[in-house]
C-alpha cells in the first residue's frame, strides 16, 4: 500500500519531464512546480477554510495546478522567446522554488501553533482527499493513472500530439511546414507543470495535511529518472512508476 501511495505523485512528476521531452525538451525540474503547487493548494485550503469540500477541493487543485503550469510555463518561455537552456534553467528554477516554499512556510503563511515543524495552518477536514474505497491509498494514485492515459492520447492520438513528436525530431522541417512550435513549447511546459502542481496538491490534502517542507521529498527527480526509463512514453510511466515506488 505504502508503494502505490508514493506512485501517485511520481506518477505526475514524470508527466511533467515526458511531455516536454516529446518536443526534445529535457526539463528536470518539476520538483519545483510540486512545492510551490503545494504552497498554492494549502494557503488556498485556509482561505476557503468552512467551505464545502465541492466547492473549495477544486478550486484548491485548479489552484495549485496553475501555479505549477505558472512555473514550468516560464521555462518553456525562456527557452523560446531568449533561447534559454531549459535543462538548466528549469533546475535552478527548482532551487528558487525550495527556497520560496520555505520563506512562506516559515514566514508570511506560518501557523503560530506549529512549533517544531514550520507549516501552514492545517486543512479542515472536510478538504482532506480520502481513501479509494476499499484500498488503503488515497485518490491521488487514480488520478495520476488517468492523467497518463489523457497524455498518452494528446501525444499519439491528437494534431497537436503528432505536430509536438514532428518539432522533436526536427525543429526546423516543423517550422518549414508552418508547425506553431513556440505554443507548443509554452503549452506543453505549461501543462506538464501542471501536472507537478497536482501532485503538490495531493501531497498537502492527501498526504500532510498542510503545506511544509517535506514537500520537497525528491519525486519530481524521481520523476525524470521514471520518464527516461518509460521513454517518455504516458502509459509505460505507470508500471515504471510503480517499480521505483516499490524501490
Amino acid at each position: 500500500q505504502n508503494t502505490l501511495s508514493r506512485t501517485a505523485p511520481l506518477l505526475l512528476a514524470a508527466l511533467c519531464v515526458a511531455l516536454p521531452a516529446r518536443l526534445g525538451l529535457v526539463v528536470i525540474g518539476g520538483e519545483g512546480a510540486i512545492v510551490l503547487g503545494g504552497v498554492a493548494a494549502g494557503f488556498a485550503g485556509v482561505l476557503l477554510s468552512g467551505a464545502t469540500s465541492i466547492i473549495a477541493m477544486p478550486l484548491m487543485m485548479v489552484t495549485a495546478m496553475a501555479i505549477g503550469a505558472l512555473w514550468i510555463g516560464a521555462v518553456g518561455a525562456l527557452r523560446h522567446f531568449r533561447g534559454v537552456n531549459e535543462t538548466i534553467a528549469s533546475l535552478l528554477m527548482a532551487y528558487i522554488a525550495i527556497a520560496l516554499m520555505n520563506h512562506l512556510v516559515e514566514g508570511p503563511l506560518r501557523d503560530p501553533a506549529s512549533l517544531n515543524k514550520p507549516s501552514t495552518a492545517p486543512l479542515d477536514e472536510a478538504l482532506r482527499v480520502g481513501n479509494i474505497p476499499g484500498w488503503d491509498v488515497h485518490w491521488g494514485l487514480a488520478f495520476g493513472v488517468v492523467c497518463c492515459v489523457l497524455a498518452w492520447v494528446l501525444i499519439d492520438k491528437t494534431t497537436w500530439g503528432f505536430a509536438a513528436r514532428i518539432a522533436g525530431g526536427n525543429v526546423r522541417a516543423a517550422q518549414v511546414q508552418g508547425l506553431p512550435v513556440g505554443k507548443l513549447i509554452l503549452c506543453f511546459t505549461a501543462l506538464g507543470g501542471a501536472f507537478a502542481g497536482l501532485a503538490g496538491f495531493f501531497e498537502v490534502a492527501a498526504v500532510h495535511g498542510s503545506a511544509n517542507a517535506s514537500l520537497a521529498g525528491g519525486y519530481g527527480y524521481t520523476g525524470i529518472l521514471i520518464a527516461f526509463l518509460a521513454r517518455h512514453n504516458p502509459l509505460a510511466i505507470i508500471p515504471v512508476a510503480v517499480l521505483l515506488a516499490g524501490f
